[in-house]
């Protein structure tokens, strides 16, 4: 007797399995698929982080490019500098805004986006100083300039 108590709670056990499976498996067949808002839901939020990714890559780039700019502009400044600290007879010459050196490349050749000036003054310190003032400006995305300053010793008049 016992035998046919254990299966029949077997047999009851089974039963309830197998309509909770069919239960699921009428779930599932259902819900077999994306519906079309959850596909449009899922492709949105990879559009933001595609736009975020790549906007924040260009800020990279555009600052990099800045970097790489204001770089040049050193140089560029320095080299003029160092030939004006160079000339035996210094005299006093303002070349800013209009005369200068237009449209310098980062070799210091023509072609460029550089715009080089100077202006060389007699210095309020000392009557054999001049001051040297050399002025940078170019555009990328946004206008910049730069003066580099120095006094030079020019001995006594």
């Amino acid at each position: 007797m016992r035998r046919e108590g254990s299966a029949f709670v077997n047999l009851m056990i089974a039963a309830g399995i197998a309509e909770v499976m069919a239960k699921l498996s009428n779930l599932l067949r259902r819900q077999s698929g994306l519906t079309f808002n959850e596909v449009l839901v899922a492709m949105n939020i990879i559009v933001v982080a595609i736009m975020g990714y790549s906007l924040s890559t260009v800020g990279v780039i555009r600052g990099q490019t800045a970097n790489d700019n204001f770089t040049v502009a050193l140089h560029l400044a320095q080299d003029k500098m160092e030939q004006l600290k160079a000339q035996v007879n210094l005299v006093n010459d303002n070349r800013c805004p209009s005369a200068g050196d237009h449209g310098l490349s980062a070799t210091g050749s023509a072609g460029g986006i550089f715009e080089r000036c100077w202006k060389i003054a007699d210095s309020s310190l000392s009557a054999s100083l001049k001051q040297v003032d050399v002025t940078l400006s170019w555009r990328d995305y946004n206008n910049h300039q730069i003066t580099m300053t120095t006094l030079v010793f020019v001995g006594e008049h």
